[in-house]
């Protein structure tokens, strides 16, 4: 790792970024909400990404005039939807950057809003070793667009929040990095860039980081 970049540990959310579930999470979602007499469009459900699940229950709760009351139940029949039916795909060049930033001993972690169980239930183990810490909704009351998820991941992985940079690909992961104090990359991998504007940096794709002359220096001998 160079000492004198000013950066020194990377932030991953994880649906959207690291690997592309932001569909299966949809799907899972509608058919709990269909249960109930609900329903979720895309349109309206990717600009929430990074929400706690049962503040996504709760929010489309609201809008489909279901009963607050129900959203546990909701959100526990996503969760079994999505591990019934679920692909895990990582998007190119996220498994050669991680290696390279262990490799470099540059400090990384997965910063996400779903819940543990899904992520050890459907994410290999060989693939989450590589991160020094992962932090889930349920390590944290206030999720994005707070800080704390992102202020938790700083800790974690042992580097002050300023000295991050994280990776995000919706809004209020943006603006929770953001209020956290880190650096914000975000990728426009399931919303448009005029969406991300409160980012540092807005890329197409996840492979397009390693050339960013803030990620390039930090990465360099």
């Amino acid at each position: 790792m160079n000492n004198s970049a000013p950066y020194k540990g990377i932030l991953f959310d994880f649906d959207g970024v690291l690997a592309r579930t932001m569909e299966d999470n949809l799907r899972a979602w509608q058919k709990a909400f269909g249960d109930a007499g609900g329903q979720i469009t895309g349109e309206e459900y990717f600009p929430l990404e990074g929400m706690r699940p049962i503040d996504v229950a709760v929010f489309f709760c609201d809008k489909n005039g279901i009963p607050e009351t129900r959203a546990e139940d909701i959100m526990h029949a996503k969760e079994r939807y999505y591990m019934d039916d679920h692909s895990f795909l990582l998007y190119p060049h996220v498994e050669d950057f991680i290696k390279l930033c262990a490799t470099k001993q540059i400090p990384t972690g997965i910063v996400t809003a779903g819940l543990m169980k899904r992520l050890e239930s459907s994410v290999p183990n060989d693939f989450l070793s590589q991160f020094k810490a992962i932090i889930t909704s349920d390590m944290y009351e206030r999720g994005k667009p707070e800080p704390d998820p992102y202020l938790a991941g700083a800790g974690a992985i042992g580097v002050a929040p300023h000295e991050c940079i994280v990776v995000e690909n919706a809004p209020f992961g943006i603006r929770a990095a953001k209020r956290a104090g880190a650096y914000c990359i975000a990728i426009a991998s399931t919303l448009p860039k005029e969406t991300l504007l409160e980012a540092d940096t807005i890329v197409a794709s996840f492979g397009d980081i390693k050339e960013l002359p803030v990620v390039s220096t930090f990465l360099a001998d």
